[in-house]
């Protein structure tokens, strides 16, 4: 009986250790197991601590760069604080500036050296930005578990309303004293100064009868432009037009195209258009090339996707002559140093005239000339000096595409001259408009000063001409991108 006592003892002990490691096992694979949900859950929360580092961050960015769009182009900032904050449930963030402290060129090795400083702190986050995105490291703190995240981005841009205005300006523009002078369309500059906008001798915008700003359209001043004293009452202006503020400074400036050597072509012999069929049909520098009165000239383009190269020193234009394109292809055409074109008020010659409106995007005309008058031009005309150059006269400039002027002189219309255009573009230059001179079509300048009575009235480009015109500018903006890493 003591026999089987012991038996059953020993079998019970054995079952007794046996569940009791069973026991411990299940202890220890339930207590890893919460310790595993425990961790998960403290991972989790600290990488939605660090999302929410870098969505707090970006709209402290956003509205910092309202009224100071550099404000972050040479700092590094670092956000940290809670997301549970028991005052009152708002929450509690702080900024400081870490540019003096942290290297912009290493970032991550500066935010990671400091981080046992913000490990007390749910939320960290680093902010900078250099020429392509904004940068974010954003940190997440819960418990002993943190997560870091990185983001870039750009938010990316529309591109510059290239031609919207009848005027822009990068800063001062004044308009002319006489009753006559107007601007029909829209005005704008990138200055916060309201006085910037003004009439001939007023030097601010008008109060009173006598020294109101004749803009037929709206008027815009940079962005972030206290508009407090300023009323549409102190300018003329369409009923429903308003005074208001850019949604961003523009810089018109980055996107003038470069000017283009002249290049190097078989040399021609000088050649006078005196009878009623002469073809240029080959690639040529020439010395000469005239254009007897009421004689064509026909430069012969090729194929589609062909584009034909002259190059001349002097080119002279009689009465009524011209310079027409055959062919499917396009022209680039060089003057070097001198442009002679007919005296007298309303007499022309011609460039590219009996083509249809979209032939415009045919003909680029570079000249390095400082007069230009008496022309009737389907094209893109692009003038390259340091001296400025002279619209007109007493005569008129009719380009059917879009004029480019890159030098720092001035561009001015002096007397009675009639220019029509897309648009007169020359964002480092001032404009000068002086005397009865119009201009049909729209201004991007570095500064407009009108003297006298001069008009600009501006014209839809949408509406008149082809998109391609506008090919040589490069305003159609960044593509807005976003990247995420860890």
């Amino acid at each position: 009986m003591n026999r089987k006592s012991g038996v059953i003892l020993g079998i019970a002990l054995i079952i007794f250790l046996v569940i009791s490691i069973i026991g411990a096992a299940l202890m220890t694979v339930v207590m890893s197991r919460a310790r595993q949900t425990n961790d998960l859950e403290k991972r989790t929360q600290a990488y939605f601590f660090a999302r929410s580092g870098v969505e707090i961050a970006r709209e402290y960015v956003d509205e910092i760069s309202k009224s100071d769009e550099q404000f972050f182009d040479e700092k590094v900032i670092v956000l940290h604080g809670d997301l549970s904050s028991e005052d009152n449930g708002e929450l509690s963030f702080h900024f400081q500036d870490v540019t003096n402290v942290w290297s912009k060129d290493n970032v991550r090795a500066s935010f990671e050296a400091s981080a046992s400083s913000f490990r007390n702190h749910e939320v960290v986050t680093a902010i900078w930005r250099n020429s392509e995105s904004t940068n974010f490291l954003s940190s997440g703190n819960a418990g002993d578990m943190t997560r870091t995240l990185a983001f870039m981005c750009s938010e990316g841009s529309a591109g510059i309303p290239v031609f919207d205005m009848a005027i822009f300006a990068d800063g001062k523009i004044e308009t002319g004293a006489s009753a006559n002078s107007k601007v029909i369309g829209d005005i704008g500059t990138n200055s916060t100064d309201t006085s910037a906008i003004s009439r001939q001798g007023n030097g601010g915008n008008g109060k009173g009868k006598n020294n109101k700003v004749a803009v037929y359209g709206d008027v815009y001043f940079g962005p972030g432009t206290n508009l407090d004293g300023v009323d549409p009452g102190d300018y003329y202006m369409y009923e429903g037009n308003i005074v208001g503020t850019l949604d961003s400074t523009r810089d018109y400036k980055s996107i003038l195209p470069e000017f283009p050597d002249f290049p190097v072509l078989t040399e021609r012999d000088s050649l006078s258009v005196n009878s009623n069929i002469s073809i240029i049909n080959d690639n040529g520098y020439y010395e000469n090339i005239s254009v007897d009165p009421g004689k064509t000239l026909t430069i012969d383009t090729g194929a589609e996707g062909t584009v034909r190269s002259v190059v001349v020193d002097q080119l002279s234009l009689g009465l009524n002559s011209s310079i027409e394109l055959s062919g499917s292809g396009k022209l680039n055409l060089h003057v070097k140093n001198n442009l002679n074109l007919p005296n007298g008020n309303g007499k022309l010659a011609f460039i590219n005239n009996n083509g249809n409106p979209e032939s415009i995007d045919r003909i680029v005309f570079y000249y390095t000339g400082d007069t230009l008058g008496n022309l009737d031009f389907k094209g893109t005309l692009f003038i390259h000096n340091e001296n400025g150059v002279s619209l007109g006269g007493n005569s008129t400039l009719n380009v059917s595409g879009l004029i480019i002027y890159d030098g720092a002189g001035n561009v001015s219309m002096k007397g009675t001259p009639e220019a029509h255009s897309i648009a007169l573009f020359a964002p480092n230059s001032k404009v000068i408009m002086t005397g009865n001179a119009d201009f049909h079509g729209a201004i991007v300048c570095d500064e407009y000063y009108g003297s006298g009575g001069p008009d600009v009235i501006y014209k839809n480009i949408e509406e008149e001409f082809t998109e391609a015109s506008l090919e040589i500018i490069s305003g159609d903006g960044e593509e807005a991108f976003e990247q995420w890493g860890e």
